[in-house]
């Protein structure tokens, strides 16, 4: 009697073919953190706090030292020009090594610019696969606008990164929202994401809501869906992301009084929005001449991205693809249009508006790298030729790092101005200054400064007390017989800066 033996079948047998590497959810993921560290990280401690780079450092450093994380101080007063969110990043970087260095106050913005190109690898693999998702996030940040920013410790890439993440999140709650489903919890959870990030743009720098409205508004007329700007998952989600924006204005007010919140914040928003406050005539030129800048600054990927303005663009998607392209559209353009009308503006205060054009510019790419657009040429392909100019930007980085910023700070001298500042005035005096405003010197000080606003003539009154003066304020108070110059040395900007101590009467 035989047995028959009961082979399985044939499909069964075949070995699993593995995905391409880059297709396989680790390795694509090690490679794009490894992009972003080299980006990044790689430089992060070249050359002294530059700019307002200084100043931003400062309020952190205060933040540390005072435990007051509400209102912003410089040299004991309030300063509410900015939200508090870039200073206390920069103070939580600096926290476990219990002050801020220059590594620590650039680290919130290479975090907030790896974070934006992971959500953006997500948004795309999520639509076109994780060689796509690759692609796009290795895009994003090959931008002279980026190399100049990050990392530094500067404002710009970490209200990026909220814009990013609000608008990333609200295609999402769009397609829930057109998927008709009745209890439309889903499409509520992303419009939260959405407006929580808004608010986490706006506790930063004032102007996220525009960049965010100036988006949406006009995605949602363009897809007929105006109406859920009125629905009940987008007003709660709006009066949740706004509540702690309240919080932190109610305390704000409490601490530094509802007249230096009023007058300081009104005057920085009107400033910015209203040609009838702006401090100089209405700049005609700059209307044609900002989006001209714009789009020159982020050459080669600008250029790219004109290619979407042609109609038949559009029909190489499906509908979630052509979402995301109405996306980056409407954040590209109509935030473009705005700006440019608004007085002042530069390129580099416009920086969130970036990601669409980078966007745009990517799905460019991934049409050629999917056979969806014809490859104009022929020896070259897409994928090695998208290749050659990341390779030739990481080399643009290195350039940046050990040419650009070394002749930048040559002359400077700002840390050792502030060490020199720091030996010569003895510990637990208080510097007084007056016109001076070099906040990188005075960080590098390390101790507390404070603003001496009374007249030069009425110094006397302060007993015994160090003062680092202008030139100007220098020559105003040399006939006092009671005043001494210690040290006379140099500002960021080659100007003297004049150490002098005043002594007690008789003393």
């Amino acid at each position: 009697m035989s047995i028959a033996v009961l082979e399985p079948p044939r499909r069964l047998l075949r070995p699993a073919v593995a995905p391409p590497i880059l297709e396989r959810r680790g390795p694509a993921l090690v490679i794009l953190v490894c992009f972003c560290a080299f980006l990044f990280l790689y430089g992060v401690g070249q050359g002294d706090l530059y700019r307002t780079e200084g100043l931003r450092a400062l309020i952190g450093q205060e933040f540390l030292r005072s435990g007051n994380w509400i209102v912003p101080e410089l040299y004991g007063e309030p300063l509410l020009t900015k939200p508090p969110g870039i200073y206390a990043a920069i103070a939580l970087t600096g926290l476990p090594f219990g002050q801020v260095t220059t590594i620590t106050a650039r680290l919130p913005s290479a975090l907030a610019a790896t974070a934006t190109v992971l959500l953006f690898y997500a948004t795309f693999a999520r639509l076109f696969g994780r060689r796509c998702g690759l692609a796009a996030a290795a895009l994003l940040p090959a931008s002279i606008m980026w190399l100049e920013r990050v990392p530094t410790a500067e404002i710009d890439l970490v209200q990026l990164a909220w814009v990013a993440a609000a608008l990333l999140a609200l295609p999402r709650a769009i397609e829930a929202a057109e998927a008709h489903d009745p209890r439309r919890w889903h499409e509520w959870l992303w419009w939260q994401v959405a407006l929580l990030a808004v608010a986490g743009g706006v506790l930063t720098k004032w102007t996220a809501p525009a960049f965010f409205y100036l988006t949406a508004v006009p995605l949602l007329w363009w897809r007929g869906r105006l109406r859920l700007l009125f629905g009940w998952p987008h007003l709660l989600a709006a009066v949740l992301g706004a509540l702690p924006c309240f919080v932190w204005a109610g305390a704000a007010i409490w601490l530094a009084g509802w007249e230096t919140f009023r007058d300081t914040v009104g005057r920085e928003a009107l400033q910015r929005l209203s040609p009838a406050h702006h401090p100089r005539a209405y700049p005609w030129l700059e209307v044609p001449v900002f989006p001209v800048e714009f789009l020159l600054a982020n050459l080669p990927w600008s250029a790219v991205a004109l290619l979407t303005l042609r109609p038949s663009f559009s029909r190489l998607w499906d509908a979630r693809g052509r979402l995301l392209l109405q996306l980056f559209h409407c954040w590209t353009w109509t935030n473009l249009c705005f700006w440019a009308v608004v007085p002042g503006h530069r390129p580099r205060h416009e920086l969130p508006l970036q990601p669409g054009l980078a966007g745009l510019a990517a799905l460019v790419w991934i049409a050629w790298l999917t056979g969806r657009l014809h490859w104009p040429w022929r020896r070259l392909s897409a994928g090695r030729a998208l290749a050659g100019i990341l390779a030739v930007w990481l080399i643009v980085k290195l350039g940046h790092a050990h040419i650009i910023i070394p002749a930048r700070d040559r002359g400077r001298h700002t840390r050792e101005t502030g060490e020199r500042l720091a030996a010569l005035v003895p510990e637990g005096e208080t510097l007084y200054l007056g016109a001076l405003k070099d906040e990188g010197i005075l960080f590098y000080y390390n101790r507390p400064a404070r603003r001496f606003s009374e007249t030069l003539s009425a110094m006397n009154g302060l007993g015994s007390a160090y003062l680092a003066l202008t030139e100007a304020e220098w020559r105003n108070c040399t006939p006092a017989s009671n005043v001494r110059m210690i040290e006379s040395m140099r500002d960021e900007q080659g100007e003297p800066i004049f150490l002098v101590r005043i002594d007690r009467p008789g003393g």
